[in-house]
């Protein structure tokens, strides 16, 4: 019955343990054979996968690929970094400009009349309102209204910024013997406003502010509200910060210092040798698995000739890339890319550059797709073999397990046969000694 315990040797009179363990080692020979073809197919399927994956990732280069992006990209350049830098877009034209930075763009910042000669010093400040000027016209103006109140220097610069932080940063500043508020442009571009001390222009001004017995703002700024020059030509384009934007449709530049510099706008092809440099690392990827799938020594898929034919239809679609010196090729089959021959390419003839990669994603993408499939169904039907051959072992299994349940119980019962007859034999033993003592010992 299942589930039932046996013990070898109970009776002292057949040691049938080893037997029987002989005989199930015998019997599961076949087993050891389906555990070492199951490693095998796990073996196989598994670098199977590898290689599908590879081509996966390979695939992907030319599914998610717009030869059309490759080719929009522009660049700015400008020898004179230290005066500024250029970013441009695919709407910029390409053109040269010789410019000269004239000024800064700056914010303005200006201190108090009055002050403190101590910052723990009280004082008391009456209701007052800024003034920010975001530029000439009267329109341009914003209103901030401050309470009145008393304690410190820095209580009231925490006022200040509750009430007009959105355009206006309030400090302290030390001038060497006191110390005064402190009121700046929170954001240069905020304001198109430039300082002009000598009309009384300012984009920072405060109406009863009274610090110190003295009122409002110094006459002369820390800093003056200045806007970034360039000019071009005759023509000088400002903006209230170092950035400029959209000079031409989808250029910017950064402005460092003053100075002159050139901006040159061209064509990019970044994008096209990033490309090539992808494709020729995907491609690498897949040629290193088939060489470590059908390597002489140690490869599970020796003389697969499905295996080998993708290393060879691979290699078969490089000849427009051998043609203009794009690609070497390695001993090992992988390829080395010379990306100076993209750019000789590219200044000589882009749009035969442009036909090339067409070229490329078309013949590679084509192929790639079908193999991704394939491999995918020789993976699958890997699985179902693996399966089938781990259903097998368990009926297997199962089967030796009733076979030992047996085994155990035929032996067992042989083991107790025996057992009753050595007692049967030692009983007539016993028998016949009492016999011959009954009778005298005659025989």
């Amino acid at each position: 019955m299942a589930g039932e315990i046996y013990f070898s040797n109970l009776t002292g009179k057949l040691d049938w343990g080893p037997i029987v363990d002989q005989l199930l080692r015998l019997r599961s020979l076949p087993l050891e054979r389906m555990a070492r073809e199951g490693d095998q197919l796990r073996a196989k399927q598994e670098s199977l996968s590898k290689l599908a994956n590879a081509i996966d990732a390979f695939n992907n280069l030319f599914s998610n690929l717009s030869v059309d992006d490759l080719f929009k990209s522009k660049s700015a350049t400008s020898p004179n970094t230290n005066v500024l830098t250029a970013t441009a877009t695919t709407e910029t034209p390409n053109v040269t400009l010789n410019l000269s930075v004239i000024q800064l763009s700056s914010k303005e910042v200006r201190l108090s009349k009055g002050g403190v000669s101590n910052l723990g010093s009280s004082i008391t400040w009456s209701a007052f309102t800024i003034t920010y000027k975001k530029g000439p016209n009267p329109e341009d103006v914003e209103t901030f209204n401050v309470e009145g109140g008393s304690g410190t220097l820095k209580n009231l610069v925490d006022k200040i910024n509750q009430s007009a932080g959105s355009k206006i940063v309030a400090g302290v500043f030390y001038d060497g013997s006191q110390y005064r508020l402190m009121l700046s442009e929170k954001d240069e571009a905020l304001s198109t406003l430039e300082t002009n001390v000598d009309d009384g222009i300012y984009v920072i001004s405060t109406s009863g502010l009274v610090i110190g017995g003295q009122s409002d703002l110094d006459d002369t700024p820390l800093q003056q509200a200045k806007n970034a020059k360039v000019q071009i030509g005759t023509t000088t384009v400002q903006r209230p910060t170092n950035r400029i934007e959209n000079l031409l449709p989808g250029l910017t530049l950064e402005l460092k210092a003053t100075g002159d510099a050139t901006v040159s706008i061209r064509d990019d092809y970044s994008k096209v040798k990033n490309f090539f440099a992808d494709f020729f690392a995907k491609y690498n990827a897949v040629v290193k698995q088939v060489n470590e799938m059908t390597d002489k020594d140690k490869g599970l898929f020796q003389g697969d000739q499905i295996i080998t034919g993708v290393k060879n239809s691979l290699a078969g679609m490089l000849d427009p890339l051998f043609r203009y010196g794009i690609v070497s090729y390695n001993e090992d089959g992988t390829l080395t890319f010379n990306s100076a021959a993209v750019d000789e390419l590219a200044n000589k003839n882009p749009q035969e550059l442009r036909r090339l990669v067409e070229t490329v994603k078309t013949n590679y993408g084509s192929y790639l797709e079908r193999a991704r499939i394939d491999f995918q169904s020789f993976i699958n039907d890997y699985q179902s073999r693996i399966d089938s051959l781990n259903q097998n072992m368990a009926k297997f299994q199962e089967q030796l397990l009733h076979e030992e349940q047996g085994l155990k119980l035929e032996f067992s019962k042989v083991e107790m046969f025996m057992n009753q007859a050595q007692e049967t034999i030692d009983r007539i033993k016993n028998f016949i000694v009492s016999l011959s003592e009954m009778q005298g010992g005659r025989r």
